[in-house]
């Protein structure tokens, strides 16, 4: 009776072994030359670089926007007392800058694909 447990025991171990072997082997294994925006999804690189193009154009869109409301805030007429627009236009020219930025790489990240 002690042999079955022995081989039991040790069966049990060998298969625990290669279970975690295996995983391993899968953790060791390359990642993709490049990731995607979504889970893995591995799709080709130029629907990729679409996307990304894309992107950079609602970041445009989202920067002129700003850059109207900055324009819109430079030319409002201060309220009474100390206070002015000068802080709020220069948060949405700093935003306009940070859009137009992102789309600049975005548009960058597309190029690469698309090589």
């Amino acid at each position: 009776m002690n042999r079955r447990i022995v081989i039991a025991f040790a069966t049990g171990a060998m298969l625990l072994g290669g279970t975690a072997r295996s995983a391993q082997e899968q953790k060791d294994s390359k990642p993709p030359m490049h990731m995607h925006k979504t889970d893995m999804d591995h799709r080709g690189d130029r629907e990729v670089a679409t996307e990304f193009n894309s992107e950079a154009t609602q970041l445009r869109a989202k920067a002129e926007s700003h850059r109207k409301l900055a324009k819109l805030y430079h030319g409002r007429t201060p309220p009474k007392g100390s206070a002015n627009y000068e802080n709020v236009a220069k948060h949405c020219e700093q935003l306009a800058q940070l859009y137009e930025n992102a789309a600049k790489e975005a548009e960058g990240v597309a190029a690469e694909l698309n090589k």
